[in-house]
């Protein structure tokens, strides 16, 4: 199992968004923990040119998000509605 640590951006994003899509990135980050590449229940993708970076998309908004694969510990890097620079860091 892994553990979820979040940016201040991604934790400022989830104190202000809406309740139905908090619920829904509530699940999203127990599915990471269980597994951090959801090949089957979500559309994921590694980031180019980044090393263990990879992104998740949850209708408009993207989950950015880096893998310590011996700390066991995945860190939400941003959590954004998709805009030119959502993957911009």
């Amino acid at each position: 199992m892994f553990k979820i640590d979040f940016s201040n951006n991604s934790e400022k994003f989830l104190k202000g968004c809406d309740p139905k899509i908090k619920e829904r990135l509530k699940k999203l980050f127990e599915t990471l923990a269980q597994n951090p590449l959801p090949a089957m229940s979500h559309d994921f993708r590694k980031i180019a040119g980044e090393n263990e970076i990879y992104r998740i998309r949850l209708s408009s908004y993207r989950v950015i998000y880096k893998i310590y694969w011996e700390e066991k510990t995945i860190f939400a890097v941003k959590i954004e509605r998709r805009k030119e620079s959502t993957y911009k860091f």
